[in-house]
């Protein structure tokens, strides 16, 4: 039976592509929402909403990438509890990042997009902010409040 997804699906496919499957697994993806019968009406609107969807995202990665200049390289400062040898009692959150360069440069970033190693120590630590395949960095700086 052929199919088109309606949202990706891990280790099957993404968004609007086409799939042949079995009928049990593809009445299963159907019935969950996942995915339409492929008739002729369903492939003609793929196309337009295709296109939409590129646009969008085409959109989103022009913000993304002008978000991305503007942070590039900057020092973002992180105040946590840490004992006498710099050590914290919690780890540096993502979500304590995205507050943090929210406050030093003004701009919002989506937790999603911080990629880092647990942050457990006083000092300086490179965050990448990532998205699709493109990236920055900024250097967080972690002091003892």
């Amino acid at each position: 039976m052929k199919i088109i997804l309606t949202t990706d699906v891990p280790k099957l496919g993404n968004r609007y592509d086409i799939k042949e499957l079995k009928d049990g697994y593809a009445n299963v993806l159907i019935s969950r929402g996942v995915a339409l019968l492929a008739s002729p009406q369903a492939l003609a609107s793929l196309a337009s909403k295709k296109a939409q969807s590129e646009k969008k995202k085409e959109e989103e990665m022009k913000i993304f990438d002008s978000l991305i200049s503007s942070i590039d390289n900057k020092k973002i400062e992180v105040k946590v509890k840490a004992n006498e040898k710099g050590h914290l009692f919690k780890s540096v959150s993502a979500q304590e990042i995205v507050r943090a360069i929210k406050e030093t440069t003004g701009i919002e970033v989506e937790e999603s997009s911080i990629v880092m190693n647990h942050i457990k120590e006083v000092g300086t630590h490179t965050v990448e902010i990532k998205k699709s395949n493109r990236k920055g960095k900024c250097e967080v700086i972690v002091k003892a409040n």
